[in-house]
């Protein structure tokens, strides 16, 4: 079985490990399956990066051209948001279209990206299969009037978060973080994830506070460009994750992962977050505001955070890469009939 798989990122880089940005691991989960069963091709449908707004027409130009005048030799082909709207369909291929959510960047290009999602919705019919990551997204396009949906969940490897608790010493030891007060993460340091309104409402309390990112922020936070495995060591010894994200998630890999470490969780639940924090037991706060009393309150219910971290831990260890492997060559499977 051949599979082609169209990639429309600004560039390379979308499509490698990235713990930074979920929907490039999720995809690269996938392509790592698939190669290993099947012949797969990845196909790049890249639009490019330029500061210069005319080289950035330019290039997108071209990118319209070569998408639209793509050639098929798959059985399969798997496409995302911008190849379903630009790329054709062929109906002599099966065609799935991945869907991690459909919240654009409110920005400058705000008109365009709402043509773009009313041209995806369009095209998405032309779909033999639509998988999305959450219940939450299913739920939202089937009242759209789309019904072959898949939910295939964020994955991971639960072998990743076995700790070690001399190397913990030794990481707590290397940053010189202090053992006296609480640690809080306050999710990737993006403005869209509410880092910041976290901060500014928790910013009186005796905690010490972190975000993971490349941005700099200008807030006394630790923020560093951690590799894997130190964001998840500091995940592991953080007494709470806080992921106040501002608009609707795929799933938010960030809460999964801060789960998979015991580490309790409180978040705002947009989007399929809620499906999340729900199914491990965790907090749903709507409110920056509200902030100021749930965490304070829960930093002195020890036994409500060891609920917390058991729960959390418990539901999000379901989610493994084996469950993940087997979802993914059923739904190909399905399509080879």
């Amino acid at each position: 079985m051949k599979i082609e798989w169209l990639t429309s990122g600004s560039s390379h880089f979308w499509i490698e490990d990235n713990y930074f940005n979920g929907g490039a691991v999720y995809e690269s989960q996938v392509r790592k399956i698939l190669r290993h069963e099947h012949k797969l091709e990845v196909v790049y449908l890249t639009r490019g990066e330029d500061r210069s707004k005319l080289n950035k027409i330019i290039k997108f130009g071209k990118y319209l051209l070569k998408s639209a005048f793509i050639k098929f030799s798959g059985d399969i082909v798997i496409r995302d948001v911008f190849s379903t709207v630009f790329a054709p369909f062929d109906k002599k291929r099966k065609n799935i279209v991945l869907l991690h959510h459909l919240d654009f960047p409110k920005n400058k290009n705000v008109i365009f990206y709402v043509f773009l999602k009313k041209l995806f919705l369009t095209r998405l019919h032309l779909a033999d299969r639509i998988v999305v990551v959450s219940n939450y997204w299913k739920e939202l396009l089937k009242k759209f009037g789309y019904s072959k949906i898949k939910v295939i969940h964020n994955s991971f490897d639960l072998s990743l978060f076995a700790f070690d608790q001399n190397e913990l010493s030794g990481f707590k030891k290397r940053l010189k973080i202090p053992s006296n007060k609480p640690i809080i993460y306050l999710g990737n340091a993006r403005s869209d994830k509410g880092f910041l309104q976290s901060y500014e409402a928790l910013s009186g309390l005796d905690a010490l506070f972190w975000a993971s990112g490349k941005d700099k922020v200008n807030i006394p936070i630790i923020q560093a460009f951690f590799s894997y495995r130190d964001y998840l060591n500091f995940l592991k010894i953080s007494t709470l994750a806080i992921t106040m994200s501002r608009f609707h998630e795929g799933w938010c890999r960030t809460a999964h992962e801060a789960m998979l470490c015991g580490t309790p969780v409180i978040g705002s639940g947009k989007g399929g977050m809620k499906e999340l924090l729900e199914g491990g037991d965790q907090i749903i706060c709507s409110d920056f505001v509200k902030l100021k009393e749930i965490v304070p309150n829960l930093l002195n219910n020890k036994k409500k955070l060891g609920e917390m971290s058991f729960k959390g831990k418990k539901f999000a260890e379901q989610f493994s890469l084996d469950y993940f492997k087997q979802k993914w060559l059923d739904l190909v499977a399905e399509l080879e009939k």
